[in-house]
């Protein structure tokens, strides 16, 4: 059967879909920490602490996507 004809396997969704949310909050969480505690650590500026913040947020959110393609390879939806 053709992977469009099966039925969604709600089970894998739900773990996958929780277990990233997880993820994504811990990974954008700790890497903005970081970013915050880095420029301020070396008193780069107001700026520079917004600026390294919001990197280290999109760095953390890149890691959450590769973390859910990876999830929904080893769980597969269908």
């Amino acid at each position: 059967m053709a992977a469009a004809e099966r039925p969604i396997n709600w089970t894998n969704v739900a773990n996958v879909v929780g277990a990233t949310a997880i993820v994504t909050t811990e990974a954008v969480g700790a890497m903005g920490t970081t970013g915050w505690a880095v420029s301020s650590l070396l008193k780069l500026g107001d700026q520079a602490v917004i600026v390294a913040t919001i990197a280290g947020c999109a760095i953390g959110a890149v890691a959450a996507f590769y973390f859910f393609r990876s999830a929904q390879r080893a769980e597969p939806f269908r």
